[in-house]
């Protein structure tokens, strides 16, 4: 499958606003919540990411929207119950420190970064049905981010 030029843009644009954005906030902020719970809720996060990535090694699945040539529907481990755990494990692992460390700029900026999951999710998806023939149903069986919400 090979992107159109506006879809290049786009996939640059939201990959890039992605990473740099949470660069920065990892730069500027402190990387583990205050409290127990709290940071457990955070190393779930982790663990979620690092559980997404083992299994999306098993395909030549991208991180970038766009699926690489070749690459395979990965629907198992925690893509059998969310379509995208990475984002997920990202809202996990950061939302606590949204409650440690609360100031409204710091807020803010981890708004836009969610918007930014988002919208890249919606690009992503849009460019995996047309991609893989099962991904409409892949959609009807699991969840984009959070069970049960979205």
């Amino acid at each position: 499958m090979e992107l159109t030029q506006k879809q290049k843009i786009i996939n640059a644009i939201l990959t890039f606003i992605q990473y740099f954005g949470f660069a920065i906030y990892l730069y500027l902020s402190p990387w583990m919540a205050e409290g127990v719970l709290l940071q457990l809720i955070e190393f779930a996060g982790i663990i979620l990411a690092i559980w997404a990535v083992f299994e999306m090694n098993k395909s030549k699945i991208n991180i970038a929207p766009q699926p690489r040539k070749n690459a395979t529907l990965v629907s198992s481990g925690p893509y059998a119950i969310i379509r995208h755990p990475m984002y997920t494990s990202i809202i996990i692992a950061v939302t606590p420190l949204i409650i440690s460390y609360w100031s409204l700029n710091m807020f803010a900026f981890l708004m836009f970064l969610y918007l930014n999951l988002i919208l890249k999710l919606l690009f992503e998806e849009s460019l995996l049905k047309i991609y893989f023939a099962g991904y409409k149903t892949y959609m009807k069986k699991s969840w984009r981010i959070i069970p049960g919400i979205f």
